[in-house]
């Protein structure tokens, strides 16, 4: 097993994967090779243009020159190459309708299960912990003929605590777009190894905005899908009735095709039981997109964190109108500003307990198979949080191991809390016949990254993800699109969110405002 360096946090390092290096690849050249997109590597394979092996060498390189001032890739795949080399000679061009990606190679958060590869969560506890089989959508990507290239860091099990993209494993990771700041979290190290070009996608988790998030920070494209479109089994759990399965790409073509072999039921999810899956494709359904006739429902709320970001907004919204959308203004009611405290904060106090335990119970032999296992490895490496592992992050897990289970609270927010919000985003939807909620993914730009210093940085706002909730907690889908840059070269995102199984209609609405912004 290799790992990047990341001195203090990472100690073995290896990089004997990179030990050949192409200087011309086919002669397309490495930095041309590593911005394709996944429809141009396509045809670069099936057309005998490019190896599999090539792309992932020009990755690889990539990697080497880059990852050591963003920190985004903990630990690389020894056998990547040797997968490509046997994929090269196999390869038979895809089937005419299907847009596979096969001999492409991608990237997968640290706390998604990968055979013999390291799967840590960001965690000194699970530092040695190698999972015997993968997660589901990691086996239907490689069961198409992907490469998985390496490993992301993240915000340490999924959670912040003011340090997003921080892990007691990984370090910490930055912005590509200016190195002061953050790459938000918990996708942290997924959104900036493809905003830096380090992989032509990478997997991220979203529970509360953890892919949007990063990926409206870094300038690049996250959904967050519908509840159940895609399993979360085999993944390190933050609380199940929340979180989610994704991926961040550079474009919204990507993201659909990617979407399109990640999608499907698993017996072991039970929510991918109850999703809606068309059988036509997210990435086919890309022709018919349009403003034309949309009704685009614009939030009123939020917006007292930057008044750059609300022009950047506007402005899109504007381009939006000209093209043919009829635009409405939607305000949400005052209790939105707190959905997080009200209804998230209580669920995965109770649900993160009893569902890591699951988790950890599968575990391989010398691994902690239950919490406060985790806990007394953690107290040790750590000196009871002291040292390496963020405080705050700690003393968040100390709190989830003594918190009760089933308590009235939890039941009443299931019940009650989560149906009424849910209601009133349909209520909404439904009296303005709208077909997509637009705003800014974060209310504010990508603030400084944890001890570092940016004077540039303007928010007014506690916390810039308040709208992110909504598709939190009603499970419906939302993806995040740049919508251009503010000071410091930050960009800014703006989610389209619609009703459940509505994420090819997202989707789609992404893809037309991504070809009216260019």
């Amino acid at each position: 097993m290799f790992h990047i360096k990341s001195s203090p946090f990472i100690t073995t390092i290896g990089f004997l994967a990179l030990s050949t290096s192409f200087s011309s690849f086919a002669n397309i050249a490495q930095k041309d090779i590593v911005t394709m997109h996944i429809p141009q590597l396509r045809a670069a394979l099936d057309n005998k243009k490019l190896t599999s092996e090539e792309i992932v060498q020009a990755y690889l390189d990539e990697i080497k020159q880059k990852n050591k001032s963003i920190n985004a890739v903990i630990t690389i795949n020894p056998k990547a190459l040797e997968q490509a080399r046997a994929w090269d000679a196999h390869h038979k061009k895809a089937p005419a309708g299907h847009m596979s990606v096969g001999g492409i190679p991608f990237m997968a958060k640290d706390n998604y299960n990968t055979k013999g590869i390291l799967t840590t969560g960001g965690s000194l506890a699970l530092a040695d912990s190698v999972p015997k089989t993968n997660a589901f959508v990691i086996q239907k990507l490689l069961d198409d003929g992907a490469i998985l290239l390496a490993k992301t860091n993240m915000s340490e099990l999924a959670s912040s605590f003011g340090r997003p993209g921080y892990s007691s494993v990984g370090g910490l990771t930055l912005n590509p777009s200016n190195l002061l700041r953050n790459s938000s979290g918990s996708s942290s190290g997924s959104a900036s190894a493809v905003a830096a070009h380090l992989a032509p996608f990478a997997l991220g988790t979203d529970t509360s905005g953890s892919i949007r998030g990063p990926a409206a920070v870094t300038g690049t494209v996250g959904l967050r899908p519908t509840l159940g479109l895609t399993s979360r089994s085999g993944i390190i759990p933050l609380s199940l009735s929340f979180d989610t399965a994704g991926v961040i790409t550079s474009n919204v073509t990507d993201q659909a095709i990617v979407v399109d072999v990640m999608k499907g039921e698993d017996p072991k999810d039970a929510a991918t039981k109850f999703a809606h899956r068309p059988s036509h494709s997210f990435y086919q359904d890309l022709k018919s997109a349009s403003f034309k006739g949309k009704t685009i429902g614009v939030l009123t709320n939020f917006r007292e964190g930057n008044k750059e970001v609300n022009q950047r907004i506007d402005a899109a919204v504007a381009k939006m109108k000209k093209a043919g959308a009829h635009i409405v203004p939607i305000t949400m009611p005052k209790s939105f500003d707190n959905l997080y405290g009200d209804v998230m904060a209580p669920v995965g106090m109770e649900e993160f307990k009893p569902q890591f335990n699951a988790y950890l119970a599968n575990l391989a032999k010398g691994e902690p198979h239950t919490m406060a296992e985790f806990m007394k490895i953690l107290a040790k490496k750590t000196d009871n949080g002291k040292k390496v592992i963020n405080p705050g992050r700690y003393k968040g897990l100390v709190k989830n191991f003594h918190s009760p289970s089933s308590s009235p609270k939890y039941i009443q927010v299931l019940t009650r809390k989560i149906p009424a919000v849910t209601q009133v985003i349909n209520d909404r939807f439904k009296e303005s016949g709208l077909d997509a909620l637009v705003f800014a993914t974060t209310s504010c730009p990508a603030s400084p990254a944890y001890g570092k210093k940016d004077l540039t940085y303007v928010c007014h706002m506690k916390s810039g993800f308040l709208a992110t909730r909504m598709a939190s907690i009603s499970g419906y889908p939302e993806v995040t699109v740049p919508a251009g840059r503010i000071t410091a070269n930050m960009p800014v995102g703006i989610s389209f969110m619609g009703l459940r199984n509505e994420d090819s209609d997202v989707l789609q609405l992404g893809y037309a405002f991504e070809k009216l912004n260019k």
